[in-house]
């Protein structure tokens, strides 16, 4: 991956093109920290804005696939990888109220 030092470095740190290793262990890191956020962010919302707040980021996630010009197959797995990755934060964050409230 491209990194601010990566000129200086030398080595295999220095190396422009990343392991297939180090993309998974990067998007694994950022998977963990959107659906982390995205249950905190759901959870702080009443019931009634949630669904405008979950609109808002799909219509984000549409407009930017777009922006990009995936195709076809590709905008459709990465929507499907999107509601798949808010419905487990909507899914966390109902678990997490429902504890919260037991409590």
């Amino acid at each position: 991956m491209l990194r601010a030092k990566r000129d200086s470095l030398g080595g295999a740190a220095s190396k422009a093109i990343p392991s297939l290793g180090e993309v998974e262990g990067r998007m694994m890191v950022l998977e963990l920290i959107a659906l982390t956020a995205l249950t905190r962010l759901i959870r702080l919302h009443d019931i009634g804005e949630r669904v405008d707040l979950i609109n808002a980021m799909r219509h984000a996630i549409d407009r930017k696939c777009h922006d990009a010009r995936l195709c076809g197959t590709d905008t459709k797995s990465a929507e499907e990888y999107a509601e798949e990755l808010l419905a487990s934060a909507q899914e966390q964050a109902i678990v997490l109220e429902s504890i919260r409230n037991d409590a």
